[in-house]
């Protein structure tokens, strides 16, 4: 059976009794959507429509799927009649699976989002923290290695032993050895600075 000649049928039939498509609709407790597509062709309805929607045209259920009113002298064997039904049900079971995919389809789609979205707040809430670490350490980095000028002109550390924990830290953390090496001298022109005093 083909969609377009069981749409042009259902139209015909409805037009016939003088119904809209959304008066058919509300009696078949559809929308007027699913009417509409039925008629242009574009879907099939469920199997379990054909027989209200024979009774509401005053049809066969077999004229339905035919597409056009059979007349006694143009009557269909039975053979006929059960290749229209299990074409019927083909074309039924087509659509059920292709609305059944397509649910399924959007489901995935709308998990992927999601997903997609629980993984960007959960990477920025790691970036978020760990700049915050980042700024902790930094600053404390920079409480360290605090510096003033002496008398001589020589660069010190306003706290040397802070200044010399925070060495050790940084060696042990593979700190780049040039800032190491000049952070040495300003650590002994601060304790030459102590020693004085």
């Amino acid at each position: 059976m083909e969609k377009e000649k069981f749409g042009n049928f259902v139209a015909f039939l409805r037009k016939e009794q003088g119904m809209t498509q959304k008066d058919l609709a509300e009696r078949l407790c559809l929308t007027d959507k699913a009417v509409s597509k039925w008629e242009r062709g574009l879907s099939f309805p469920d199997i379990s429509m054909l027989e209200p929607l024979a009774e509401i045209f005053g049809v066969t259920i077999l004229e339905l799927l035919q597409g056009e009113r059979i007349q006694e002298e143009n009557a269909i064997s039975i053979e006929e009649t059960q290749k229209i039904m299990e074409r019927s049900l083909n074309i039924s079971d087509k659509e059920a699976d292709r609305k059944h995919i397509q649910s399924k389809t959007v489901i995935l789609i709308c998990c992927m989002v999601l997903m997609f979205g629980i993984t960007l707040v959960m990477n920025a809430q790691s970036l978020r923290e760990w700049k915050l670490k980042e700024e902790q350490m930094l600053q404390t980095e920079l409480d360290a290695y605090r510096t003033a000028w002496d008398e001589n002109g020589n660069e010190v550390f306003v706290n040397p032993y802070d200044a010399l924990n925070q060495m050790v830290q940084d060696y042990q953390e593979d700190q780049v050895e040039e800032k190491l090496t000049r952070r040495l001298e300003i650590l002994e022109n601060s304790l030459k600075e102590e020693r004085k005093e």
